[in-house]
């Protein structure tokens, strides 16, 4: 007895088969992208946290901040040692930090050999898989992603592109920045962010030059006149941490007076 002859599936078949697959990877992909943006952004958040305890166990015993960038604007300028050095102890990088030689400048080569990449420093989003400086005097340094705070400027926020004593931030030039003087409240004032500008010498975890002064009327994740901005590649907004050691997500719609407030220590603002 012969059995029921096979039948192949016609061209139209085929094409609406195709077609269906085609449907059902197009509504899963956004999702499956979702879902690694969601675990990268966590991750972040984890950094950044670490990046937290770091700065409140420096500040345990001394009631100060570490200095944002010292040598930056006084003797022995072209220092630049970075707020990041005086946390890797803190980071349990001990190992860094002892090779770490602070009587030379950041730049100099015996420091430039401790500049290598630390995982707490970096956001996993950043799209760019270059993760040391190729060129220049920082060459073969790696990058931080994270920039501490330095405060305010542009219009509206000092002369010019200067800033006001009121506008400076907590990570700042030459001055270790007591926690009594954050009289805007720990929990109300950002110590560290996540910067749009990524990848250049400046964000160069050793560089003091890591802090940035957000443009007064720069929003977050917009590129400003005077660059050095608060921004992400998370879609819709960035994190920072304050300096009480909280992680907060900081939407790209925060209202400019009330990220202007986050990111000054004496401002005497008054917002929700």
């Amino acid at each position: 007895m012969r059995g029921a002859p096979l039948r192949a599936f016609t061209l139209v078949e085929l094409l609406v088969v195709i077609a269906i697959i085609g449907g059902l990877v197009a509504l899963l992909l956004p999702a499956v992208q979702s879902a690694r943006e969601a675990s990268r952004r966590t991750a972040c958040q984890n950094h950044l946290r670490q990046i937290g305890l770091a700065l409140q166990g420096y500040a345990d015993g001394r009631d100060a901040l570490p200095i944002g960038c010292e040598g930056c604007g006084s003797f022995p300028a072209g220092k630049l040692t970075s707020w990041n050095t005086r946390l890797l102890p803190h980071l349990e990088r001990h190992s860094l930090a002892d090779a770490y030689d602070d009587t030379l400048p950041a730049k100099d080569v015996a420091n430039r050999a401790v500049a290598i990449v630390v995982e707490e420093f970096l956001c996993p989003s950043e799209p760019e898989p270059q993760q040391i400086e190729p060129t220049g005097s920082w060459r073969g340094c790696a990058y931080t992603d994270y920039g501490g705070v330095f405060g305010v400027e542009g219009v509206g926020a000092g002369s010019g592109s200067g800033i006001d004593e009121e506008n400076f931030g907590v990570l700042v030039y030459d001055t270790p920045i007591q926690l009594a003087d954050i009289t805007d409240g720990l929990a109300h004032t950002l110590a560290v962010a996540e910067v749009l500008e990524r990848r250049t010498a400046d964000t160069v975890w050793t560089n003091g030059h890591n802090v940035f002064a957000q443009e007064s009327t720069a929003p977050i994740n917009a590129a400003s006149v005077l660059g050095g901005d608060l921004g992400s590649p998370h879609p819709g907004g960035a994190l920072g941490v304050f300096c009480d050691g909280h992680v907060q997500w900081l939407a790209s719609e925060t209202p400019q007076a009330q990220l202007n407030a986050w990111l000054t220590r004496a401002g005497g603002e008054v917002t929700p």
